[in-house]
């Protein structure tokens, strides 16, 4: 099973998410969501086509949602997937671009 990888922006994503969960929800609940999102991450990699491709997005791109959160992910060569950013579902994500 090829697995995923997480981007840069993936990264500080999460460490933002999982701060503002601290701070908002408390120390026990940021660590189910956690938990749940690297779940979702494991999920993506077993069925890396679970989300459609959105081609509206330049560039393409997939995005599955967990909770509150979209997960912004492409799919590599390999079959890995390739986590570009978690954004929350209200902001304007389609608005940054995303690497490749």
């Amino acid at each position: 099973m090829p697995g995923f990888l997480l981007s840069t922006e993936a990264f500080i994503d999460i460490d933002r998410l999982y701060e503002n969960g601290v701070v908002t929800f408390g120390l026990s609940a940021a660590d189910a969501y956690y938990e749940g999102l690297f779940a979702t991450f494991d999920f993506l990699a077993s069925y890396p086509h679970a989300a459609r491709l959105r081609t509206e997005v330049d560039p393409p791109t997939r995005v599955y949602r967990y909770r509150s959160h979209l997960i912004v992910y492409d799919v590599g060569d390999r079959g890995e997937v390739i986590i570009q950013r978690i954004r929350h579902g209200r902001e304007d994500w389609q608005g940054d671009v995303i690497s490749h």
